[in-house]
């Protein structure tokens, strides 16, 4: 059976806020001022601009999307833009992005390559009185989703993802921290279609439902 990816980002809610890079006032300047002479409007086989066109901006030569939402090491955009690509040249092509503009572009994607920043309120930063099963986010998405839940406490969970003819695709046990939790799921060796996932809090005794939701792959 083919295995997803499953990729948990952990951090403090007062840190996951605070450290957010935004897109319209730091990275939509890089790309305006480096990419989007040759590449807004799907110019040689990649959207700069406008946002929606980015995020679904497809490369046929890496065969996925140039941005995985939650994952800067996979994205071919970062490939592209460090040294030494897998595929062709470095681009821009006109000269390199410095290193702070290329790791803001790779923060940004492993935040979840969001068009806004979350803000934040006194509601937020205190501490969650029960688990709360905040969602995913892109959804419909290809090939990458980040699911976010909200915990009381320090404690293991796990998460189990389910085809449409309920059948397990994957399983992982991972560690959440009071407040926020984020992590990615990668469905690239998955087919087009409609899952559905359950989180649940695991103690030395017993489980509890944390909740659960469905997500859409469209490639």
């Amino acid at each position: 059976m083919k295995r997803l990816l499953l990729f948990a980002f952990f951090g403090l809610l007062n840190i996951s806020v605070f450290a957010q890079v935004d897109y319209g006032t730091e990275i939509q300047p890089i790309l305006a001022n480096n990419c989007n002479s040759c590449h807004s409007g799907g110019g040689n086989g990649f959207d700069s601009s406008p946002y929606n066109d980015l995020i679904a901006s497809t490369s046929s030569t890496y065969n996925r999307n140039h941005i995985i939402p939650g994952d800067a090491n996979n994205s071919p955009l970062v490939d592209k833009i460090e040294a030494n690509p897998q595929v062709g040249s470095r681009m821009p092509q006109g000269g390199q992005l410095t290193t702070d503009q290329i790791n803001k572009i790779k923060q940004w994607i492993n935040e979840g390559a969001n068009e806004q920043v979350a803000t934040s309120n006194e509601s937020e930063l205190v501490t969650p009185l029960k688990f709360e099963l905040m969602g995913n986010y892109p959804n419909p998405f290809n090939p990458s989703t980040v699911v976010q839940f909200r915990s009381p406490v320090s404690s293991e969970f796990k998460i189990t993802v389910y085809n449409a003819n309920g059948q397990q695709v994957n399983s992982l046990i991972g560690r959440a921290v009071v407040g926020q939790n984020d992590f990615s799921v990668n469905l690239s060796d998955q087919p087009s279609g409609v899952y559905f996932y359950r989180i649940r809090a695991i103690s030395d005794a017993s489980s509890s439902l944390i909740g659960s939701g469905k997500m859409t792959l469209i490639k």
